[in-house]
């Protein structure tokens, strides 16, 4: 999104929003990457077309011959009345510079799913989520430090910093003072519990449950071992009835677009799907760091 941190000028508030824009952008980069389409003339922009479902929900695969462009697969927005089931009659297609109203007898709407909603809300929620859960651990983490607040008068602040700092420089003996009363000074333990590693755990469900969403195969790989064939069947089901929802959406609108416009475009689940999650889920398993 343009913005550009470094180590040295890095706030909590940029660190927050740099987190959730990592987590944003990753899930964003797989739901985009999750279809692949063949048979698109080149006047089309296949990612163009996914970050359309994706943001908007729908776009209309349409003609603008007339306006010396070919085809091309815009966003769009209803126009005017619906039909008996509720179905757009007409779309307002928009892109840069480029404005045209079409009939459904003139293009095709495709739709990421029957509701026609975009993946980005869910995408939305779940990159908060990850972030909230990104940014307690590495709190929780800073907490490990366990800092010591020492309680004094202003006249022994002095005498307290130096012999913290031998403390802190491991030094083996700390000479004090005899006039030194250690009555006059209190030391509060701020111990943090550890919690960071079921942090962690439910860090990496989260990125699993979102995967199951899109209908990336994930299957819970940590838990395998320990699951029963009926329940990875039933996982796998659920994952593939996910991936199934927007693809038939698209089969759809690949048929209607070869019959109307005599083209051959297809589309399919991109078959190296595993390739594309493992430079992902491993960064997953990490984070981003003070």
């Amino acid at each position: 999104m343009g913005i550009t941190f470094t180590e040295q000028t890095m706030s909590v508030k940029d660190l927050n929003d740099l987190t959730y824009i990592d987590y944003f952008d990753r899930l964003k980069l797989l739901s985009m990457s999750m279809f692949e389409w063949s048979g698109l003339p080149d006047s089309i922009s296949k990612r163009f077309l996914e970050k359309t479902l994706f943001q908007q929900g729908k776009a209309v695969f349409c003609d603008a011959s007339k306006r010396g462009l070919g085809l091309l697969c815009l966003p769009g927005t209803v126009s005017g009345q619906l039909n008996v089931y509720g179905e757009p009659i007409n779309m307002m297609v928009h892109g840069v510079n480029f404005t045209e109203n079409y009939t459904l007898d003139e293009c095709v709407l495709i739709k990421n799913n029957y509701l026609l909603k975009p993946t980005i809300y869910t995408i939305q929620l779940y990159a908060q989520r990850l972030y909230e859960v990104e940014r307690s651990i590495d709190t929780n983490i800073k907490g490990q430090k366990f800092p010591r607040l020492i309680k004094g008068s202003e006249r022994q602040q002095l005498t307290l910093k130096n012999i913290y700092n031998q403390y802190d420089g491991n030094a083996p003996v700390i000479y004090i003072d005899t006039s030194l009363n250690k009555d006059a000074f209190t030391v509060l333990n701020t111990e943090t519990p550890y919690v960071a590693d079921k942090l962690l755990q439910y860090k990496h469900d989260l990125w699993n449950e979102c995967l199951s969403f899109l209908g990336i195969n994930n299957a819970n790989t940590d838990k395998k071992e320990r699951l029963i064939t009926d329940e990875v069947e039933s996982n796998n089901q659920q994952i593939q009835l996910s991936a199934d929802i927007m693809l038939m959406c698209r089969k759809e609108a690949a048929l209607e677009i070869n019959e109307m416009f005599g083209l051959n475009v297809s589309v399919e689940i991109r078959g190296n799907q595993d390739n594309i999650i493992d430079s992902f889920s491993s960064e997953s398993q990490g984070g981003t760091n003070e």
